[in-house]
């Protein structure tokens, strides 16, 4: 017997991948969802029936809040931001500029740049700092997407800013054109794999099987990672690559 794979998103762009995958178990797949598995399959859960979870809410919850996701980050010594949370007033080694990012925020959503000491009294006093994180800025030319399984990268992208970008010290599907691997401005870093190797270290961090990285890189192949995505944006090649990974994972638990 086999069972359709239940897919619980956050995503539009992941809804195809529901009703195309099947499972020999009853199997759940995370995309930025906080889902319960009792509440997708309340009656197995009840008569203890073995079910796979692909992303489980644990690692959803960390991977969607930043406070957490950098906590993780600094437990697995993963070359990232430096950081604070932003109700600690105390600066300390974070030098302008810095970011303010909102915990819960996607798509740089709520994110507020901040140049200098008069900048950050004012964020200080319309925002609720309990929301937020605050982070170095680093001004590094390129960006990376990253899509990752504990074993492997699988999928690549590059963030190219358009021309017209009105907003120019972030990149985001907003303000950026994505080109893949083979494209002539992807501009592969020499250090590729070691950026690889810190991005598959960054989902094992949170606890994802599957999900995107957000890597900078600087113009002598210094790198960090930004964050973690668990509901990337997913277009033709992305749901297909993603079809063949979670395949593997069932697979691999079955």
């Amino acid at each position: 017997m086999e069972y359709t794979v239940r897919i619980r998103t956050k995503n539009f762009s992941a809804m195809p991948l529901r009703r195309s995958l099947l499972s020999p178990h009853r199997t759940i797949v995370r995309f930025g969802s906080l889902t319960s598995t009792a509440n997708v399959f309340p009656r197995a859960v009840e008569l203890g029936r073995r079910i796979i979870e692909i992303n489980t809410a644990e690692a959803i919850k960390i991977s969607r809040d930043k406070l957490l996701m950098k906590q993780c980050f600094d437990d697995a010594e993963i070359a990232h931001s430096k950081w604070k949370p932003a109700n600690d007033f105390n600066l300390g080694d974070l030098e302008y500029p810095i970011l303010a990012k909102n915990r819960l925020s996607y798509q740089g959503r709520g994110m507020v740049k901040i140049d200098n000491q008069e900048q950050y009294e004012a964020f200080k006093r319309s925002h609720n700092l309990d929301a937020y994180i605050l982070e170095r800025y680093y001004n590094y030319a390129r960006e990376y997407r990253l899509h990752c399984t504990q074993e492997e990268c699988f999928l690549t992208w590059r963030k190219l800013r358009r021309h017209d970008a009105e907003e120019r010290w972030f990149f985001n599907s907003h303000n950026c054109n994505w080109v893949g691997e083979n494209h002539r401005l992807f501009n592969k870093p020499r250090n590729w794999e070691e950026i690889i190797k810190a991005s598959i270290n960054a989902i094992k961090a949170v606890g994802l099987d599957i999900g995107a990285v957000d890597c900078r890189v600087a113009a002598d192949g210094k790198f960090i990672i930004l964050e973690v995505n668990s509901a990337p944006a997913l277009g033709a090649q992305g749901l297909q690559c993603y079809q063949n990974q979670i395949k593997q994972l069932i697979h691999a638990q079955n």
